[in-house]
Order: structure tokens, then C-alpha cells, then sequence
């Protein structure tokens, strides 16, 4: 390869420039009509949409009942801003997760290039990053791990700068404080990561340095604040639904009673999904924990500490998702590059670098301007629920609940919420079998429903006369009674179309 070519995609401002464009056009790419998921996408934009048009900030609301307390406000907040920006969409739902996506790239690269000063690895750290998608792919989805998984970063960025300059304390602080805002318990890793680099960096004094301390303390502040607002509000109901769900519990009660190799769900999942980096992964894994530990090297022990901790812990849960371990995939992508680089002569670092140039580039051709379809973030989502949407908020007030007949209370509640602005009535009944349908539809003849299709054309194959389809499409039926047929609205000249898109 020429020499000037490789000077230049070695320059760290044209990789940064080049890294930050990329993995905007890659997350961002194709998203003002894919829609967003029921699970989990639909479910927490609907959160946000509830906050942003509340008069609360502090109370996580969702289908307008503040009796859910499974997540912290922070990620909602952000979603509110980019709600007020461009309007309540899928597209607003999914843009903040896009946002820290492309932020975690490059605080990935800016962390390896501190630690190593090398920009070949540094780019190799943010590559191994990208690919293969799993982190790709929730960065283009309306989730909170990607949101977590940034100010964890962002805090363990902080922390081995306060090395060196201990201003960053309170930064490291402040960003393991909004972790916890993000997700709970899961953002006290940063908090522990951190006391345990420093008791092994340096003993005691290095913990009870005053502006540590201080940054510790930021962080409980700012965390705890929306735990001792809600417990004000709600008391032991708070206590009860947030830290007492299952989702919640590490080291289950019967742990000893079933098979405890469970524990080894995550690196099943590593063995499925992380390659083709995992074999070099976990020899670097290796190779830092014997750097930390016999040659002191802090740059090792730091990274070590970053994988080792979250993910012990994270084992023990039953609850084991691998999105939930994006916190410490920087640190990955930072222990496989070094150890790369390691292994790899010049000659062969500059065949490569254009390679992963050129992968990147391709991967934002086929994101922006090709019909491929791959992973759940390039799909369309919830296309039919969109479709029949408009006709849902047209036929529904916004105080009447849509009703389900055959269909999961959980599925496409969340996605139907969501793009039609109505509610799904979540509490009553939802019949199987055509009576209990009659029954609830004599009680409440003004009521629409959603159902199959095809379970649509068997009521109307063996009781004619007796509904009437508002709308239907090759997936859903919404209908009603005949008798209210004289109330259907077919006028959307006063409506603002789509609902939501």
C-alpha cells in the first residue's frame, strides 16, 4: 500500500471524523420508517412520551399509572428532549440510543489512544466495537442498555483521568450518578469498579483521597435522588415493585436447589454471538488479569476490572441478557485490539487498516441505500400495527380503552399504544371464545376491538350480522359491533396523519 494512503487513514482526526460520520449514517440510517419494536422499543417510548407531556420529571409513569417503578427517569428524559425536537415518533424514540451509540465509538477510541497512544489500535478498539452487531444493531433501537452502556464508559473514561488530573473525580462521579439514574443497580458498577481499582492502585489512601471521596459521594447523590423522591411519594409500594421484582434479584433463593451452571449462561451467549474476536478476547482477558496482577500494570488491572466485575456479577442472575453486558463491551474491544496489535508486525497493521476502512463503508451502503433486511433494527417493525393505527385513534376517545380478542395482553399492546395514542384496555377481560366476546361487547356497544384476521373471518363466517370491520390488513382486524356502525368515523380531515410515526 502507498505510504501517503496509509498516513492518512492513520491520522486521528481523519479517524475521528471518519469513526463519528459512520456510525451516525449506520445508526441513524434508514430509521424514519422502520418503526419501533413492541418489546421493548414500543414500552419505554411510551414512558418517555408519558414524562415528557407530564407535569413530574421524578415519576415514571406508564398508561398514566405511576405504579411503575422498573426504571429510572434519566433515559426519558433525554427521549422527551428528542421528542420536542422532531415530534413523538419512532424515529425521536430510537435517536438518543443512536446518539450515545456514536458517543461510545468514539469515547472508545479517545480511551484506547489515552491508554496505549497508539491510533492503529485505537481504530482496531472501535472496529471491534462495531462488529460484530449485537452493540450495532440496540444502537438503532429504542433501548436503555446503549444509553447505560455510555455513562458507564464515560465514568471509567473519567476515572483513570483522575489519575492524573483529580478534577476528573467529580466527572466520574457525576457520570456513575446517571447511570444509576439509567438503569438502577446496574449503574453502581462504575461505583465499584472504582473502588476496587483504587484500593488495589493504592491501598487506602488512594480510596479516602478527598476529591475520590467526593466523586463517590456525587455519584450517590445524584443516583439515589429519584430512589428517596419516589419512597417520599410512594413509601413501602416503591420498596416493594422496584427492588423486590424479579428482574432485580441477583443470587436467587434457590441457587443450591437447581442447577447453579446457569452461571455460565453469558459466556454460552458469548460462545453464540462474539465472534470472530471471542478466542483472542479471552487470551487478552487472561493477559491483562497477569499484567494487573504480577507486573501492577494499572492500565491492565483498570480494563481487568472493567469485564471481570459486571460480569461475575451479572452471572449470577437469572435474568441474563446479553444486552445488559454492553457496559463493559468498550473494555472489550479495547483488550482484543491491544492484544491484536501485540501479535501483528507493522506490514501486516497496514493491509489491514484499509480493510476495516472499506467493511465500515460498506456497512453504511447497505444501512442507507439498499432494501437489505438484517437483524431486528433493519426489519420493519410493527408495519401492520402502524398501518391500523390511524383508524384506532379516529375510532377510540382518548379515554376509552381498545379491546383484545385472541391476542397476548403483551403483544402488540405496547407498539398500539404507541402509534395510535390510544389505550389498550389492560385490566379487563380478554375473551377466547365467541360468547365471552358477545357478553363484553353487550356491556360496552360503543367498544372497538383488535384481533387476527383470520379469527376476524371466523366469527363473521359463523355469526353474520353480528360485527363490523372498521379496518383490516393482512395481519389485524379492528372492528365493532354492527349496532355501533353509525358511530364509525371514516373523516380524518381533522386529524394530523400518520398518529405517530
Amino acid at each position: 500500500m502507498k505510504e501517503p494512503l496509509f498516513k492518512l487513514l492513520s491520522n486521528r482526526t481523519f479517524q475521528v471524523v471518519f469513526l463519528i460520520f459512520s456510525s451516525l449514517l449506520t445508526f441513524l440510517g434508514r430509521q424514519l420508517d422502520r418503526g419501533i419494536t413492541n418489546f421493548d422499543g414500543a414500552y419505554y417510548a411510551i414512558k418517555a412520551r408519558e414524562i415528557f407531556l407530564s407535569d413530574s420529571l421524578w415519576v415514571v409513569t406508564w398508561k398514566g399509572t405511576a405504579h411503575f417503578f422498573d426504571n429510572p427517569p434519566l433515559p426519558f428524559w433525554v427521549t422527551g428532549l428528542a421528542y420536542k425536537a422532531f415530534g413523538v415518533s419512532g424515529y425521536a424514540a430510537v435517536f438518543s440510543s443512536a446518539i450515545f451509540g456514536v458517543l461510545i465509538v468514539c469515547l472508545t477510541y479517545s480511551l484506547c489512544n489515552y491508554l496505549y497512544k497508539d491510533n492503529w489500535t485505537s481504530f482496531l478498539a472501535a472496529f471491534v466495537l462495531l462488529f460484530p452487531g449485537l452493540f450495532l444493531d440496540s444502537s438503532r433501537r429504542a433501548m436503555l442498555d446503549i444509553t447505560l452502556a455510555f455513562f458507564v464508559t464515560a465514568s471509567m473514561y473519567c476515572l483513570i483521568k483522575g489519575l492524573e488530573n483529580r478534577k476528573f473525580y467529580l466527572l466520574y462521579g457525576l457520570m456513575a450518578g446517571c447511570a444509576v439514574l439509567t438503569k438502577s443497580l446496574l449503574g453502581f458498577f462504575p461505583i465499584i469498579i472504582g473502588i476496587v481499582f483504587m484500593l488495589w492502585h493504592g491501598g487506602f489512601r488512594k480510596i479516602f483521597d478527598p476529591v475520590f471521596i467526593t466523586g463517590v459521594i456525587l455519584a450517590l447523590l445524584v443516583g439515589c435522588s429519584w430512589y428517596v423522591v419516589n419512597w417520599h411519594l410512594f413509601g413501602d409500594l416503591f420498596i416493594e415493585r422496584h427492588f423486590k421484582s424479579a428482574h432485580m434479584r441477583l443470587f436467587p433463593q434457590d441457587f443450591f436447589s437447581n442447577n447453579p451452571l446457569y452461571v455460565f449462561g453469558y459466556l454460552k451467549d458469548m460462545l453464540r454471538n462474539y465472534w470472530p474476536w471471542l478466542p483472542v478476547t479471552l487470551i487478552g482477558i487472561f493477559l491483562f488479569a497477569k499484567r494487573g496482577l504480577k507486573e501492577k500494570d494499572k492500565q491492565a488491572m483498570f480494563l481487568f476490572l472493567w469485564v471481570f466485575i459486571p460480569f461475575v456479577i451479572m452471572s449470577t442472575s437469572r435474568n441474563q441478557t446479553l444486552r445488559y453486558l454492553f457496559m463493559i463491551f468498550p473494555a472489550f474491544g479495547i483488550i482484543t485490539a491491544h492484544t491484536l496489535a501485540a501479535w501483528l508486525k507493522e506490514s501486516q497493521k497496514e493491509k489491514v487498516l484499509p480493510w476495516m476502512v472499506g467493511i465500515i463503508m460498506v456497512t453504511v451502503l447497505v444501512v442507507n441505500v439498499t432494501p437489505i433486511k438484517m437483524k431486528v433494527s433493519l426489519n420493519y417493525n410493527s408495519a401492520e400495527v402502524r398501518d391500523v393505527a390511524t383508524f384506532v385513534n379516529a375510532n377510540t376517545p382518548p379515554k376509552q380503552e381498545v379491546n383484545f380478542y385472541k391476542l397476548s395482553r403483551w403483544n402488540p399492546t405496547q407498539a398500539l399504544m404507541f402509534y395510535s395514542d390510544r389505550f389498550v384496555n389492560w385490566d379487563g377481560i380478554v375473551p377466547t371464545e365467541p360468547e365471552a366476546l358477545f357478553q363484553e361487547m353487550e356491556k360496552d356497544m360503543r367498544g372497538t376491538w383488535l384481533a387476527n384476521i383470520w379469527e376476524f373471518e371466523k366469527l363473521e363466517k359463523e355469526f353474520p350480522g353480528r360485527l363490523y370491520l372498521i379496518y383490516g390488513n393482512k395481519k389485524f382486524a379492528y372492528f365493532t359491533s354492527l349496532k355501533n356502525r353509525s358511530n364509525i368515523s371514516y373523516n380524518f380531515s381533522k386529524m394530523k396523519l400518520p398518529v405517530v410515526r
